[in-house]
């Protein structure tokens, strides 16, 4: 889903206390299928229920009911198919395109193929329409078999889900959606941020109170989410006032359709008539998609014959009255890690390694049956802790070693490099930031600091790691290392101690705030900062410090990019090689990000970290890392 549906419009809290509903217009059909989207829905209909993965459509971007072919591709990012479907994908568009010209020159068809074409235009088709559909061309990939195991995952939630939209008084055929968003896809983490069935960004999702920090994701809890998805649907309805608007809204942002609205009126119009720089083939079609989605879910025997659904998540939830090591929870639960995990996605990875507690509140979900309900009403007060751990931060510096940091600060070689996931063989880096174990010491009852695909070797502590020169033998990223100044310089002034710091990718005045416990507002007005003024990477700005803050912001400060790092490498993968683009006139950070590239900033900046991305000139070069899709 875009990023813009994070942007809320003021006034947002009003809509938010608890999931009582509030009185919604009623509606004959809340989801009204206006004649202008039925080719769009059909279009969709047959990518969800049609074309598997090994086919895609070749087709206008703008007439859904304009497809030109239907072509055969391998479907799969592995051993080049991507490349070779891509090269396929550009010639039929080239060709197409070329008989498009043709046809445009106001020459009469000749041959079989140029007939064919101008017939899908229709006998009132002007030399202009067949202009403009050289540069609407587009292709689709099918999406059925992605569906299908989408529509099995969901029989674990669905009902549930219905039960949470209908108590916010909104439709309960919303709980279709994430066949849109996420195929039903509970790990689901897109390359710009966006986590769970229901594609929440991190600062959408604490917008409409989910919880996400470095212990806690409660985005990938598919309830919880489904609670924070049920406020924003209403939030847009009460202010768009229809359903078609508000799904719209979900996609495309509030601002923005609010914005439409005023212009357009209504939803007929802005589908056929809006144009804005955001408002692309996306946000048009998300309606569209979402009637499509319903559709083929509702009847599914239709599309995919007999259907085994995974049955229905029988368990219930305990509020946990404190912090807890998860394996003194587990071994007071009786329950394997396995299925816990299962029960409980919005903990994150650094809980089962034992390096962050469960937090205080966290409503632990176990299974129904069994004695794990009446063990999780009864927690022992000797498991329970009373605060979460902090660790301390490192920045490595020229000629350190693994050893000498240890010893520095009290821990074994072993510990290091198992609390930041690193093996025997790990180059440290100059500028690399690593995570001390608080106090000195290691959590006992860790999992190990194993992750999936990336074998442990023993570590001797007598054996130290040697650190190379800047840059030598030193790749740009690897999925543990976290990059960057992320300490605080204190300075004192008249007796007053402040701090100093430098603007990283992806932070914000809001990051700041939450770290430091402090106000936005406070450090605009410490920082002469206008109100939206926006921050670039790199620049100066000044914190406030109290006792223990500075510690405590550079962890939180750590958390927050090993978290982005950590999430992104658990759903994508480095490929071999990179490429190189240089910078063309017109291009923004944004369009490079988003549409050329289609990586995260703080990615691309980690491959180009001499590049002043605030100072983008024609003939910059970019070198631009490859990534695929972990399947």
């Amino acid at each position: 889903m875009s990023y813009l549906h994070l942007l809320v419009a003021a006034g947002l809290f009003l809509c938010l206390t608890g999931g009582s509903a509030l009185p919604v217009r009623a509606a004959q059909d809340p989801f009204p299928l206006y004649d202008c989207i039925a080719p769009n829905v059909a279009f969709w209909r047959d990518i969800y229920g049609r074309y598997p993965a090994s086919q895609g459509v070749l087709h206008d971007k703008r007439d859904l009911s304009l497809v030109y072919e239907v072509l055969e591709v391998e479907g799969i990012w592995e051993n080049g198919a991507r490349e070779r479907d891509r090269q396929k994908i550009e010639k039929a568009r080239e060709r197409y395109q070329e008989i498009l010209k043709v046809l445009a020159s106001g020459a009469s068809p000749q041959n079989g193929e140029e007939k064919r074409v101008a017939g899908l235009f229709g006998p009132k088709a002007t030399a202009d329409d067949f202009r403009t559909a050289q540069d609407n061309i587009r292709f689709q990939s099918g999406q059925k078999d992605n569906f299908r195991a989408g529509l099995i995952r969901s029989g674990a939630y669905l009902e549930e889900i219905k039960q949470i939209m209908a108590s916010y008084g909104v439709p309960e055929d919303l709980a279709y959606l994430p066949h849109v968003e996420s195929s039903f896809n509970y790990k689901a983490y897109s390359k710009f941020g966006a986590a769970g069935i229901w594609q929440f960004t991190e600062a959408s999702g604490k917008q409409f109170m989910l919880e996400v920090n470095y212990a806690i994701d409660e985005r990938r809890d598919p309830l919880k989410a489904t609670h924070a998805a049920a406020r924003m649907l209403r939030h847009n309805y009460e202010l768009l006032g229809t359903w078609p608007l508000a799904l719209t809204a979900y996609n495309h942002g509030i601002n923005g359709m609010l914005r439409a609205k005023a212009a357009k009126g209504n939803y007929e119009k802005i589908f056929q008539e809006h144009e804005s720089e955001l408002f692309k083939f996306a946000s048009r079609n998300f309606y569209s998609e979402f009637l499509a989605a319903r559709e083929v879910a509702k009847n599914h025997q239709a599309f995919f014959g007999q259907l085994r659904l995974e049955p229905p998540v029988n368990s219930k939830t305990v509020p946990l009255p404190n912090y807890a090591l998860l394996s003194d929870l587990l071994k007071h639960l009786k329950v394997d890690q396995e299925t816990f995990k299962a029960l409980n996605p919005a903990l994150r990875e650094p809980v089962y390694l034992g390096q962050k507690l469960i937090p205080k509140g966290y409503e632990v979900r176990v299974p129904q049956q069994g004695k794990a309900v009446r063990l999780a009403d009864n927690i022992p007060p000797e498991i329970l802790k009373e605060g979460q751990t902090q660790a301390t931060i490192y920045q490595v510096r020229q000629g350190d070693t693994a050893f000498a940091i240890a010893r520095q600060h009290g821990i074994t070689v072993a510990e290091l490099l198992r609390d930041n996931e690193l093996d025997e063989q790990t180059v440290l880096c100059p500028g690399q930031n690593l995570r001390i174990p608080g106090s000195g010491k290691k959590l006992e009852g860790a999992q190990g600091a194993t992750r999936a695909g990336q074998p442990q070797a023993a570590v001797k502590p007598e054996e130290p790691t040697s650190a190379p020169a800047i840059g030598a033998q030193c790749p740009p990223l690897k999925p543990a290392k976290v990059l960057g100044n992320l300490g605080v310089e204190v300075v004192k002034k008249q007796g007053k101690a402040y701090g100093l710091v430098r603007v990283e990718a992806e932070e914000t005045l809001g990051h700041y705030a939450r770290w430091l416990g402090v106000r936005a507002w406070d450090l605009r007005r410490l920082n002469g900062l206008r109100y939206e003024q926006a921050l670039a990477v790199n620049q100066q700005l000044k914190i406030p410090l109290v006792k223990g803050g500075k510690e405590r912001f550079e962890a939180q400060r750590y958390e927050f990019h090993k978290e982005m790092v950590e999430d992104f490498f658990a759903a994508y993968r480095l490929l071999e090689g990179t490429r190189t683009y240089l910078v063309k006139q017109g291009d923004t950070l944004w369009s490079l990000c988003q549409k050329e590239f289609e990586l995260p900033f703080w990615l691309l900046k980690k491959y180009n970290p001499a590049v002043d991305f605030a100072q983008l000139k024609p003939g910059l070069r970019l070198v631009v890392p490859q990534v695929t899709a972990i399947r």
